[in-house]
């Protein structure tokens, strides 16, 4: 999550500046257009749901189905179709600077309230885990082997009726680095703070060896029912960083709870300082002895590929996988760091069956921009090697500052749906319209200083009618700060997807429509700017 030359930094006060954005000439011609006032937030000025103005109140003409090359937009298209054609939006001609545009959401659903979205399903002052006696559980306080103060839940994934949270050891005295707790809150006899149960159980964290697992950032599960597990072997972060075992590669059977796999990452592939931290897995048309395993290294800046039928991995390295210096300063609830930490979220699109592909959407942490490639560039190291131009930014930077991301889902619609951990809000992108990646276009799905103090990660569940799950964690707190144990610090909040984007610019039931008017009817030269 953040890099070994972390340089905690003198408090500031976040500055409150006025920011410009370029916005894109209208029906999808990319570059041209005018500039729209940004908020305190560097987001544009009316970038929240509740804060757009209907169609219905612009007195404009309006085209609702805008063209490009001949085709008109369709509510139902693929969105995997749209991804390579937004890929090439920064290569765009140069811009036609006689007419402005301003987006604006039409949708059969009002704009809910941003908070009234999420529903916090668990929250924690400190964790604690289902040991087999209350013994054992004191006799772990006396030893040290247990200090609930340092254990911190990072990453989450649900299963059925299961939730994984993973606790990578950063401090000392954390005994179990990946337990479940039930998904039906009604099963933890109505505590909302129920303790973890290690995952697949206590023998797998008994003699500390690399035999086990050892410190897990992620995981993920795959259409097969299978479980991934990322394990960077990557302790004491939190104070002087040690590789204490390699990074592994493990998958579990969820119906036994076996381990199927254990891969080590080898040596080549896993550089010194390395950090593996995310992970995704790739499946096409039920063929799970085909699966792709697609892993970050974050301070390392590289992709690691491991195909399951070939039982093998390869590194990709990219430019593109590097931080951005400018982003490289956060600043959240009075705190303020550095970290420069590369490739980190990443997320697949729905695959497009025509072309047989899907697209890799990816960013550094340390960065405001998002990126893609076609999964099958990456899918074969020389291919990826010998055709750099694959990877692209996509569309423009989310925002001009504080636009940090962590984890990032899309859905079986072509939702993106992101954190932004420096914002205390979850984010979303509807990649089936057709004016691309840009930050008008981006939705808040929920915001909450409390609720969403620092949201680390995000996953979409598998079931019929999809729900995006979020944990927040304050980390920033408990890496530079300090966590008040009398206060809820940890949480988990849900939301059915269609309800979490409705009445935003990502709802799929809205259509987004540019209002354009000619340059010279604006007199303050920012554009057009609701209010």
């Amino acid at each position: 999550m953040f890099s070994r030359d972390i340089m905690l930094l003198t408090t500031l006060s976040a500055l409150n500046l006025v920011a410009l954005t370029p916005l894109v000439h209208a029906p999808f011609v990319p570059g041209a257009g005018t500039i729209l006032q940004e908020n305190s937030r560097g987001f544009p000025s009316w970038f929240s749901s509740d804060e757009l103005f209907r169609v219905s109140d612009v007195d404009t003409d309006r085209q609702v189905t805008p063209s490009h090359s001949g085709t008109s937009y369709q509510q139902g298209m693929s969105a995997a179709f749209f991804l390579p054609l937004i890929v090439s939006l920064s290569m765009a001609s140069p811009p036609n600077h006689q007419v402005g545009t301003t987006y604006y959401r039409e949708s059969p659903a009002s704009a809910s309230k941003e908070n009234s979205r999420l529903q916090e399903l668990y929250l924690w002052k400190t964790v604690d885990f289902k040991y087999p006696s209350d013994a054992r559980r004191q006799e772990a306080i006396r030893s040290g082997s247990f200090k609930p103060q340092n254990n911190v839940p990072l990453g989450l994934e649900v299963w059925k009726n299961r939730i994984f949270v993973t606790f990578p050891k950063w401090r000392d005295g954390i005994p179990v680095t990946l337990a479940t707790i039930p998904r039906d809150s009604s099963l933890t006899g109505g505590n909302r703070s129920p303790p973890f149960k290690p995952y697949p159980n206590w023998s797998w964290y008994a003699n500390n060896n690399c035999y086990g697992m050892t410190s897990v950032l992620r995981v993920s599960v795959d259409p097969c029912g299978r479980l991934w597990v990322l394990d960077s072997g990557v302790t004491d972060i939190a104070k002087t960083t040690s590789q204490t075992c390699p990074p592994q590669l493990l998958a579990f059977d969820l119906n036994t709870d076996e381990m199927i796999l254990r891969y080590r990452i080898p040596d080549s592939q896993a550089k010194q300082n390395s950090l593996f931290t995310n992970i995704v897995v790739d499946v096409r048309q039920g063929k799970c002895d085909k699966a792709y395993v697609y892993m970050t290294d974050s301070w390392r800046f590289g992709l690691v590929v491991y195909s399951l039928q070939e039982d093998r991995s390869w590194r990709i390295d990219h430019h593109l996988f590097y931080p951005d210096p400018i982003a490289s300063s956060y600043t959240l609830h009075g705190v303020n760091w550095r970290w420069t930490d590369g490739i980190f979220g990443i997320a697949l699109s729905p695959v497009d069956h025509e072309a047989d592909d899907r697209t890799l959407l990816y960013h550094p942490m340390s960065s405001f921009r998002e990126f893609a490639v076609p999964v099958s560039y990456i899918r074969n190291k020389t291919l990826a090697d010998s055709n750099p131009a694959a990877f692209q930014p996509l569309g423009e930077p989310r925002a001009t500052k504080n636009g940090h991301s962590s984890a990032q889902a899309m859905d079986r619609q072509g939702i993106l749906f992101f954190n932004l951990v420096t914002q205390d809000s979850v984010g979303c992108w509807n990649s089936q319209q057709p004016y691309g990646y840009r930050p008008e276009l981006l939705g808040i799905v929920g915001k909450d200083s409390v609720r969403l103090n620092f949201p680390n990660d995000l996953k979409i569940d598998h079931e019929l009618r999809q729900s995006v799950w979020i944990l927040s964690n304050k980390l920033s707190q408990y890496l530079y700060s300090q966590l008040d144990f009398d206060d809820y610090n940890f949480r988990i909040l849900t939301a059915p997807t269609d309800v979490a984007v409705q009445g935003t610019v990502c709802d799929p039931n809205s259509v987004t429509v540019p209002h354009s008017y000619p340059k010279e009817q604006d007199k303050s030269g920012l554009g057009c700017q609701a209010t």
